[in-house]
């Protein structure tokens, strides 16, 4: 089963721009445009290992509140462009470099990702 991590920012992405950088800072990925916009990036071992799909704008605030919830629409501003992620199953790293991928993207474009990072509770939390 896939890990899905959805991306939602300000602007239209330049994908090929962030993976570019995570390769020049370290990932080890072969990346292959999939056309009209969508990417798929392998790993050293030539297995897909992330999924980034064609960019899509959401003009509406309500389908994002509809499909990812009140909370993370409250955090985006319309209008907005919606990239999904997926991660491949039993690929290891998959979902780290998804969310990476993610993290990356809405760092330079702003806005907010779903579903949001959840820390665990540290000794002092609890």
């Amino acid at each position: 089963m896939t890990s899905d991590i959805v991306a939602l920012v300000r602007h239209r992405p330049e994908i090929s721009t962030v993976v570019d950088g995570m390769i020049a800072f370290g990932e080890s990925l072969e990346p292959y445009d999939a056309g009209d916009g969508a990417f798929h990036l392998y790993d050293a071992g030539g297995r897909l290992t992330v999924s980034i799909e064609t960019p899509q704008l959401v003009e509406v605030r309500g389908e994002i509140e509809r499909l990812l919830g009140p909370e993370t629409a409250a955090h985006v501003q319309v209008p907005v462009w919606w990239v999904e992620v997926r991660a491949a199953a039993g690929i290891p790293d998959a979902a780290r470099i998804a969310r990476r991928f993610a993290d990356d993207l809405v760092h330079w474009q702003g806005g907010a990702i779903w579903p949001p990072l959840v820390t665990p509770p540290t000794k002092e939390d609890t």
